[in-house]
């Protein structure tokens, strides 16, 4: 990953535009300028360093025409030691100047889509559509903890004996039902013509560090802690299923007939939940350890705003098919992460609360992630380019399986299970 001189040159007034939408603070909102001066003094510093070099060969190539005259040789090695001493001090100060630009280029936010609602934080989002009814109940819905705990198919207590808080027992017939939300997402999914990837659950630090900004997001990943294998990083757990799946293109050069890249993966997340404390800490809303599946395009930039589109769309048709009502909120600036142009949630309703509660999001990350992780593709001109990369939820299964306690359940507790769902379950209720 190394910063690029030329993109931040090229656009200083929408990444400082950018910087202000989405109200960043120190050190974010004084990145770029410090970026071009650091750039500046790079330039400068090796613009000296090469007219010295230039002086010291011209002096070398003296030195062997005048082989006999000793005081001229003691001299030339003089200003050839004095020569060489300033060149070491000024290519530390490079090397000092580019770590700095490094670490900062990794600061830099994404340019926000002129289609992003400009706002500080969630409240800000703007909703664009709705799905489904919600039905008037003459019975008070019971949240899916206690209802989980009466039937005996959440354990929160016992885990929490074993792993602390925030992780559960899933037990019976609550098991299969998320194994089928697995399959049949994966089924859906791939049936759009996105191929299932299963990935390792660990990712080295460096790689890491193209994906998501270390400084700031370190503290919501578990790392792998043990001696590492012998030339081995040090590893984390990755937080999100997506990020393996992007990761595995790390330094491609890809041909233009292999885009659009489009995957479905599945797998276990982990997550420290870091300034959560205190929000939705009963049940397996929100836990440090939870199954999702995952949808990501790698494509050409000029296709990216299509499969933002198409990974939506794929999300909603099954929530519609497993008929909960749901809405799609475009995302305020506040409220996007910093990699994302724009960003899609998906809200499903959830009775007990009478409210709707985050269940997806889309982004479209355009080439923030290949800029750091060096993902291009060549094409039929021989024209290397970064290629876009969106990701996308598939499902958050234990936040389904919330979605479903309450929208399929009956006045005697019973859990209907979606018709959708009962091929792979192979019982229709709870």
């Amino acid at each position: 990953m190394k910063y690029n001189l030329d993109y931040v040159n090229e656009n200083k007034e929408a990444l400082e535009l950018s910087i202000k939408k989405r109200y960043l603070k120190q050190p974010v909102d004084n990145v770029v300028k410090r970026l071009i001066e650091l750039n500046e003094m790079i330039k400068k510093d090796r613009s000296k360093s090469d007219a010295l070099r230039h002086e010291r060969n011209v002096i070398s190539k003296d030195f062997s025409k005048n082989k006999d005259e000793l005081d001229s040789k003691e001299e030339q090695r003089r200003k050839v030691r004095d020569i060489m001493e300033q060149i070491k001090i000024i290519e530390d100060n490079i090397e000092k100047y580019e770590k700095e630009a490094n670490e900062l280029f990794l600061w830099l936010p994404n340019i926000v889509s002129q289609d992003a609602p400009e706002g500080k934080d969630d409240n800000d989002n703007v909703e664009i559509r709705k799905h489904g009814s919600i039905e008037k109940r003459n019975f008070e819905t019971k949240n899916h903890i206690d209802l989980g705990q009466e039937k005996k198919i959440i354990d929160m207590e016992s885990a929490a004996k074993v792993a602390g808080s925030r992780f559960s027992y899933l037990k019976g017939k609550l098991v299969q039902l998320e194994l089928a939300l697995e399959i049949y997402s994966i089924e859906k999914i791939a049936s759009k013509g996105f191929t299932p990837v299963m990935p390792p659950f660990m990712i080295k630090r460096d790689i890491y560090g193209g994906i998501a900004h270390m400084a700031t997001f370190e503290d919501a990943l578990y790392k792998v802690t043990g001696v590492e294998e012998e030339g081995e990083e040090e590893r984390f757990l990755i937080s999100t299923t997506e990020h393996p799946l992007i990761a595995q293109y790390t330094n491609s050069l890809l041909n233009e007939s292999e885009l659009p890249i489009k995957l479905v993966g599945a797998s276990p997340a982990f997550r420290k939940e870091a300034g959560a404390h205190g929000k939705d800490t009963k049940g397996i809303f929100r836990l440090h350890q939870f199954n999702q599946t995952e949808q990501i395009v790698l494509c050409k930039p000029e296709d990216s705003k299509k499969f933002h589109e198409e990974i939506l769309a794929n999300m909603e048709e099954i929530w519609q098919e497993l008929g909960i009502p749901y809405r799609v909120v475009n995302c305020s600036t506040g409220d996007m992460g910093v990699r994302d142009i724009k960003q899609y949630d998906i809200e499903a309703y959830l009775y007990s609360q009478e409210k709707y509660r985050e269940v997806g999001s889309f982004d479209n990350t355009t080439d923030w992630i290949s800029r750091r992780l060096n993902i291009k593709y060549i094409d039929k001109e021989g024209n290397k380019h970064y290629v876009n990369a969106l990701d996308g939820t598939g499902l958050p299964i234990q936040r389904t399986i919330i979605a479903i306690m309450d929208t399929y359940q009956q006045a005697d507790g019973t859990i209907i299970i979606p018709e959708v769902l009962r091929k792979y379950t192979g019982f229709s209720e709870i």
